[in-house]
């Protein structure tokens, strides 16, 4: 699967390979961060009924099919979705805007099922082309453009060490340079974790 553009999308590809092990046509999804309209379309054939929650009332989508959007914030996402309600909660490139992450994935785990899910992916604060640039450039320093923070492993471990979650898995996704050039490769070697390009989060109530 690429994007419009043809660019290569392999943290979601990944995310939906995690996605179709756990979803069935009784369940209830939310998406976090629905704006972009062909994934939430991606994620709604494979559910009962998909919630698009966007922080942003003019990046709404229309309602189709399954799917209802409404606008609201990731912190608050209790006050928006009945608490023990939700079978799936999917994020992709959202938690890394968030201004309290811990907050967000405490919303989480009130709203989801007990055995529900939570699919999450960021990028990597050690990505391959983030260390090359910051050998002649320095760390980045946060907060940096709509990025309040970007993480590494041992960031995303502390993060949910300390969350109600008690099971929970962070997995490498992708490595390669994403710039001109994209030369990837669809999966991370394990020697090279740190410096994958992105992470998924699997997060089980």
């Amino acid at each position: 699967m690429t994007s419009p553009k043809n660019q290569p999308t392999y943290d979601w590809d990944h995310l939906m390979a995690t996605y179709r092990r756990y979803v069935h046509n009784t369940s209830l999804v939310v998406e976090v961060g629905a704006s972009t309209p062909y994934r939430t379309l991606n994620l709604a054939p494979y559910c009962r009924q998909l919630i698009g929650v966007e922080y942003y009332q003019q990046r709404l989508p229309q309602d189709t099919a399954n799917i209802h959007y409404i606008q609201g914030d990731w912190q608050h996402l209790s006050g928006l979705i009945k608490p023990n309600s939700a079978d799936i909660v999917v994020s992709s490139h959202v938690i890394e805007h968030v201004l309290d992450d811990a907050q967000a994935i405490s919303e989480t785990y009130r709203d989801l099922r007990p055995g529900g899910v939570a699919i999450i992916t960021t990028p990597n604060r050690q990505r391959l082309i983030r260390k090359l640039i910051e050998a002649f450039t320095g760390p980045r320093q946060f907060p940096h453009w709509e990025h309040q923070r970007e993480y590494n492993f041992e960031d995303l471990s502390k993060l949910l060490s300390c969350s109600a979650f008690k099971e929970f898995s962070i997995t490498p996704v992708s490595f390669g340079i994403n710039s001109r050039l994209k030369l990837y490769l669809k999966k991370c070697p394990l020697i090279f974790k740190d410096y994958a390009c992105f992470w998924e989060i699997l997060l089980i109530k």
